[in-house]
């Protein structure tokens, strides 16, 4: 069958804009919680008696469910958008964006069963 799609129409180029902030969210998720958990203790640091800051930092634990929001509105548009303009079999069934989801889902319950519960303590 001849292919008649020529170039990219704004439909696709707005699914992969949207796929692509998502994914980008997520990476700025991974670098908050980087910055905002407590230090390890490493054998360097035991030897040099370093002081480690054993809890999460608030300023940056605040920002978390933001970043996970943000993430999930781009995947959830993203999804939303893509069945108007997939309807070949040989279209991309976008199949990163049911994985980002779910890191996405699991970023909640992580982030409300592990950091909220300590911060309360």
């Amino acid at each position: 069958m001849k292919e008649r799609r020529y170039h990219q129409d704004k439909l696709v180029l707005t699914i992969r804009v949207l796929a692509s902030l998502a994914w980008l969210s997520l990476i700025a998720w991974q670098v908050i919680i980087w910055l905002a958990a407590p230090e390890q203790s490493t054998i360097i640091a035991r030897y040099h008696e370093l002081e480690l800051r054993e809890y999460w930092l608030e300023k940056w634990v605040n920002r978390l469910p933001w970043a996970l929001g943000v993430c999930t509105l781009f995947t959830l548009a993203a999804l939303f958008c893509s069945p108007f303009r997939s309807r070949r079999k040989s279209d991309p069934k976008r199949i990163h964006l049911l994985f980002l989801l779910a890191i996405t889902l699991f970023g909640f319950w992580f982030y409300w069963a592990k950091i909220a519960t300590n911060l309360a303590v």
